[in-house]
C-alpha cells in the first residue's frame, strides 16, 4: 500500500481499536445507573451515527431500524452498556478519535429511542 492509502485508513482502523475495547459489555452493578451507547459509520459518508440511552431496555434494534428506515447505509451497529461514569469515559475517547478523523458525527438519541 502507499503511505496515502494507509493515511485515509488511519482515522477507520483507530476507530475500529477503540471501538473493539468498548463493545463488551461491562459487568452489570444493580445500584448503578447504566447507559447504552450504539453508534454505525456510513458506508458512503464519511459519518458516525450515534445514540445513548440511560437505564432502558436494549435499544440496538431500534437505532439500527432507525438508520434502515432513514435511508442510510451503514456498517454493523455497535453498542457497548456500561455504568454512567465509564460511559462518559468510553465517550469521550470515542469522540477525540471521532474529531480527529474526517467523520462527521450525528446524534440520533432523540430519533433511536421510538419503537418501530
Amino acid at each position: 500500500m502507499t503511505p496515502r492509502i494507509v493515511n485515509s485508513f488511519a482515522p477507520v482502523i483507530r476507530l475500529l481499536l477503540t471501538a473493539a475495547l468498548l463493545v463488551p459489555n461491562l459487568a452489570y452493578a444493580a445500584d448503578r445507573d447504566r447507559v447504552q451507547f450504539c453508534w454505525a459509520m456510513g458506508k458512503h459518508d464519511h459519518t458516525i451515527y450515534f445514540a445513548e440511552i440511560e437505564n432502558r431496555e436494549d435499544r440496538q434494534a431500534s437505532f439500527d431500524a432507525l438508520l434502515e428506515i432513514s435511508g442510510i447505509d451503514h456498517h454493523a451497529v455497535k453498542c457497548s452498556t456500561s455504568d454512567l461514569a465509564m460511559h462518559r469515559l468510553a465517550r469521550a475517547a470515542l469522540f477525540k478519535n471521532w474529531r480527529e478523523s474526517e467523520f462527521e458525527i450525528v446524534n440520533t438519541t432523540f430519533l433511536s429511542d421510538l419503537d418501530y
